[in-house]
């Protein structure tokens, strides 16, 4: 019979549900409204007739956090119904709702007054449970995996130390390389040794510290010389591995360069790397670690993470200001959202946030806790919504939400981490979410010279693209060509703009 059910085209499956669904109790709920929490009696599941619910958990920081938006037509509470044991989500209505309620006494009215339908009932919910449990068991992985996910790109790191190739120590190219590398690696060491006397004195001299960051500067200039003696000879990474290998002691004093090349959640542009940056105070291990964050800090790609910051607040009010005149509402989407500042930036100026909702999705747990905790402080009227998802199987349509249609959506930091494929898939899936009308950014760094300390040193590799090749994605997809492509003051970080049409 399962075998039989399975093949079952969607026409038989709704008429299968026409029959069974008169069984269930039919119950309204208000926007708000709980429908199910951990607490409630397990004994019974739930069909939703009209509108949509909400699944979400209370966090140990009482942070809410939403797992699913489940729609017209979808069941939810039958695990706990067949199993028996206790629920681990709320449930509650995103709107008016209406659900079918089925319990011990619909069940058994159902078996008793028809057992065909019985059976082939409860072997269509088995078969929903068994796909539920095979989507969850692929979805909920560590955030680390999702950072693989991202791209066909590995960023990685460097290997042990090994032995140089005899016929690249011997090559003219790796002498200049090594020889300019040696004065610096000296006046570093140089420096940081009169930093540390200086530090068990308390001693400052400014003279000495200023003479610091003009060095990493001139270092960092000559990455491109590095590069230019070494394109062409088949040991690029060998070169960069040793250049490393070489600065590791002085690089990895500053905070921003040790999570950039570590990368604790498996991608240097997590959260707490976005904050670090939007604060600007340098941290390190000693003077020396704190001179080199200034360094960090002060890359054109840390200015330009401050500077979409700008753009993307800039963006959401005039869009927000067109849609509030009209008398209408705006709904937001921010996806990959990290701390989420630039939206509270514009919520902390927008003098109409009743009319605001907004879904922040994120697969880092931790970073909604953080929006909720440190970010989402200060009095506003918005509606905010934290949602835990992996953004890249949405995008190709491996997980589904009733999300509704939205107004703007938005990502500041994904793109830079996804190859062709994934990058249409993300424009095409937030088509269909758009209203008409809607707007979709989508930000991407476009090259610039000095990536090549991010690149190569730090391993913190993105996927650059020109405003052309912004313009050549966009092509095949729901949008066409019919984008513009704007800047943050820098010039470094490209945002892609379409309307639905």
């Amino acid at each position: 019979m399962t075998e039989g059910f399975l093949q079952l085209k969607s026409e038989a499956q709704q008429q299968l549900l026409d029959q069974a669904i008169p069984y269930s109790n039919p119950c309204s709920f208000a926007a708000g409204d709980r429908i199910l929490s951990p607490s409630e009696d397990p004994l019974a599941f739930y069909y939703v007739l009209h509108g949509t619910v909400e699944v979400s958990y209370m966090d140990q920081n009482d942070t809410r956090i939403t797992v699913a938006l489940i729609g017209e037509g979808e069941f939810f509470g039958e695990i706990g119904f067949f199993d028996g044991e206790t629920r681990v989500r709320d449930i509650q209505a995103n709107g008016e709702v209406e659900v079918g309620i089925f319990n011990d006494a619909t069940m058994s009215a159902m078996r008793s007054e028809n057992p065909d339908l019985y059976m082939d009932f409860v072997v269509f919910i088995t078969c929903k449970i068994c796909r539920k449990f095979r989507r969850i068991a692929g979805e909920r992985e560590p955030v680390s995996s999702y950072a693989d996910s991202l791209s066909t790109r590995r960023s990685g790191s460097y290997s042990e130390s090994k032995p140089l190739p005899p016929s690249l120590l011997h090559s003219e190219g790796f002498h200049h390389i090594s020889s300019l590398l040696e004065g610096f690696k000296a006046e570093l060491f140089d420096l940081s040794h009169q930093l540390q006397k200086n530090e068990a004195g308390g001693v400052t001299d400014e003279k000495l510290e200023s003479r610091c960051i003009e060095v990493v500067v001139e270092l960092n200039s000559s990455l491109v010389d590095f590069q230019k003696a070494m394109s062409g000879t088949g040991y690029e990474e060998v070169m960069w591995g040793y250049v490393f290998k070489e600065l590791y002691p002085y690089l990895m004093r500053s905070r921003f360069a040790e999570r950039a090349y570590f990368k604790p959640k498996g991608y240097a542009g997590d959260f707490l790397m976005m904050e670090h940056i939007y604060a600007n105070e340098p941290k390190g291990e000693g003077r020396l670690g704190e001179l080199i964050d200034i360094f960090c800090l002060q890359r054109p790609g840390s200015l330009a993470i401050h500077g979409r910051r700008e753009l993307l607040k800039t963006q959401l009010s005039l869009i927000s200001d067109e849609l509030h005149a009209r008398g209408a509402e705006t709904r937001i989407m921010n996806l990959a959202c990290g701390p989420n500042r630039e939206l509270f930036d514009f919520l902390g100026e927008c003098d109409h946030s009743e009319s605001v909702e907004a879904l922040c999705v994120d697969i880092d747990a931790e970073a909604l806790q953080y929006t909720n905790q440190y970010v989402n402080i200060f009095p506003h009227r918005a509606s905010i919504r934290l949602m835990s998802e992996n953004v890249i199987k949405w995008s190709l349509g491996r997980v589904s939400h009733q999300l509704g249609e939205m107004d703007v959506i938005y990502s500041a930091g994904l793109c830079d981490y996804l190859d062709t494929r994934l990058f249409r898939a993300l424009v095409n899936q937030c088509y269909k979410h758009l209203k008409p009308g809607g707007t979709l950014l989508l930000g991407n760094f476009t090259p610039y010279p000095d990536s090549l300390f991010l690149d190569k040193l730090l391993k913190w590799e993105l996927i650059y693209r020109t405003e052309d090749e912004l313009k050549e994605l966009f092509e095949p997809t729901h949008f066409g060509l019919d984008i513009k492509v704007i800047s943050e003051k820098a010039g470094v970080n490209l945002f892609a703009v379409a309307v639905k049409e």
